[in-house]
């Protein structure tokens, strides 16, 4: 398990979790301490530090259907 500082909220990280990378900026997707707004909860925005951590782990791919340009993977923590 790590953990991961995105804005002001800490997220702890295990296997379980799932990332989306879009080619501009990546996000998790699992879980999400941000306020809601309008009963959508957003998903958290990964600073260029915390994608360099989370790139320094494995990647497993995983199954989507958010297009080709998209990479949906979780981590081999």
């Amino acid at each position: 398990m790590i953990t991961l500082k995105i804005g002001r909220h800490e997220y702890d990280i295990t296997s379980d979790d799932e990332f989306m990378d879009n080619g501009s900026c990546v996000q998790l997707l699992s879980q999400s301490k941000e306020r809601s707004d309008w009963g959508r909860t957003p998903n958290p925005v990964l600073s260029k530090r915390a994608v360099k951590q989370i790139y320094s782990y494995d990647i497993i791919s995983k199954k989507h259907s958010y297009g080709d340009a998209v990479a949906v993977f979780s981590l081999d923590v």
